[in-house]
């Protein structure tokens, strides 16, 4: 049987939401990443295309890419660019 539950999200702080606002991670590689997101610290891009903040002769699949996109990501909660949701939601995703 398939359970489906509201929970309380992560979402892009609409203060700056036209910053934050990337592609999904799989439609860019890692050079359009690069280049999409520079001069840009707020592009979740720094998130879920972390290799963009390593050197450029890192393996993709290092697990410094892994840790680097966690650190971003946590730093992008602390700053208050990615907020909780107050409430649990539902979503649909298309």
């Amino acid at each position: 049987m398939v359970k489906i539950k509201a929970f309380t999200a992560h979402l892009g702080n609409t203060k700056h939401l036209k910053a934050i606002l990337s592609p999904p991670y799989d439609v860019l590689n890692s050079h359009e990443a690069r280049e999409m997101a520079k001069g840009n610290p707020m592009s979740f891009l720094h998130c879920n295309k972390p290799e963009i903040d390593l050197p450029e002769d890192t393996p993709p699949y290092d697990i410094t890419v892994y840790e680097k996109g966690r650190d971003n990501l946590k730093q992008f909660i602390d700053d208050g660019l990615i907020i909780k949701d107050e409430e649990k939601t539902m979503y649909i995703y298309q």
